[in-house]
């Protein structure tokens, strides 16, 4: 009868605990069922980035009219929540110090320790139409996110800190070898009152091929059409009339100044291709770009490849790579291009070089020094180098 009684109450439960019980009529033991809460629906990330940065530009001078050397130290702190609203939907909110600038989240340290910005960076929903029960994806994603574009180590396109904003629509579908990849975005880059709005139409495709467990190759195209470009006021955060590289005829005037309009339309085309494999017990990734803006005559090419070898990401491990990169004047919209090759924006070409220790868990140091000519298309470029010390916590 104890073992009847027993066996009934673990079926039904009581007070939120669950009650076994043996069939040798042994006392029933209590073990507490877990209660979830909205803590389990949450999770939160960030890291802090101390930098200490030396840069030799000869486009610039000092008071004296010489060319000099500018150091200094900077700090990075991002901290992200993405909530899980139900079984398909994810809501996401970031935060990240820096200005209004998009391409970058450093402040400079030395400026009788004023207290530093912090920005809105991530504003967004995650929308799983296929929802966890298959292998496969489809994602909408509104609002400001992530970069929701396949890029390289180095990209020609995109600065690694931007969170483009507006709606996105990705998947992706494999079974075996071979996983397909696709996106495809409506991102606003200007809003205007009186005016067309200034908007990106994109598209990429890709697929990865699994040769074998150590060799992998990704290759795909991505399609960009910025609409409402050519003869508007160029987009700059800091209002100072700066087109990042790109070419410029006359714009609107107000306030006695006169704005500075892009050229030219862009629809730059980028072709990619990323080589994966195991040498010697070590990762090693051959990466490459290619880049045309059909919307422009000349000065429309960019062109990268690039080498990595390691992964620093276990407690003693190395990761150390090389990339060439060459953008031409109006191969892109230069505003959210790398903010470290060349100063930022397009109309030059260099080398990269770094080196990646991870220290501890959740505790890496780097090194990245570029040596670039920035100005290509005057026929007089000038030099550019620039040096980086890094350590990064994340948690």
């Amino acid at each position: 009868m104890k073992t009847v009684l027993a066996g009934l109450m673990v079926m039904a439960g009581v007070g939120g605990t669950c009650l076994a019980a043996d069939t040798n009529s042994a006392p029933a033991t209590m073990i507490p069922v877990p209660v979830k809460t909205w803590v389990d629906s949450v999770t939160m990330k960030g890291d802090l980035r101390f930098r200490h940065e030396t840069i030799n530009d000869n486009s610039k001078k000092n008071a004296q009219k010489e060319t000099y050397t500018r150091e200094r130290d900077r700090i990075r702190a991002r901290l992200a929540v993405e909530g899980k609203c139900n079984d398909n939907l994810k809501a996401g909110i970031g935060f990240s110090t820096g200005s209004s600038d998009p391409i970058s989240g450093n402040q400079t340290i030395g400026d009788g320790s004023n207290k530093k910005d912090m920005k809105l960076d991530l504003a967004y929903f995650d929308y799983s139409f296929l929802g966890e029960a298959t292998p496969n994806e489809l994602h909408g994603i509104a609002g400001k996110q992530k970069n929701p574009f396949i890029t390289m180590n180095d990209d020609l396109m995109w600065d690694p800190d931007l969170t483009p904003e507006g709606l996105v629509l990705k998947g992706q579908s494999g079974k075996d070898k071979v996983t397909i990849y696709g996106t495809a975005g409506l991102l606003s880059l200007q809003e205007r009152e009186s005016k067309n709005d200034s908007k990106l139409v994109a598209g990429q495709g890709a697929v990865k091929y699994q040769f074998a467990p150590e060799v992998a190759l990704t290759v795909g195209a991505s399609y960009y059409n910025f609409q409402n470009v050519q003869g508007y006021d160029v987009i700059d955060w800091e209002g100072k009339n700066n087109s990042y590289g790109n070419t410029t005829q006359k714009g609107t005037v107000s306030g006695g100044t006169t704005n500075k309009a892009w050229a030219t339309d862009f629809t730059p085309v980028v072709y990619f291709a990323n080589l994966e494999m195991w040498i010697g017990g070590v990762p090693v990734s051959i990466f490459g770009q290619e880049l045309s803006n059909t919307d422009a005559s000349k000065l429309n090419q960019g062109h990268m490849f690039g080498v990595s070898m390691g992964k620093a990401k276990n407690p003693g491990t190395f990761e150390v790579g090389y990339t060439y990169a060459e953008l031409q004047k109006d191969a892109t919209i230069g505003m959210w291009t790398d903010s470290d090759r060349w100063g930022g924006g397009t109309d030059g070409k260099g080398s990269k070089v770094y080196a990646k220790y991870q220290i501890q868990k959740n505790l890496q140091m780097g090194i990245s020094y570029f040596k670039d000519d920035k100005g290509v298309a005057s026929g007089k470029p000038t030099d550019y180098d620039r040096m980086q010390l890094d350590i990064v916590a994340a948690f």
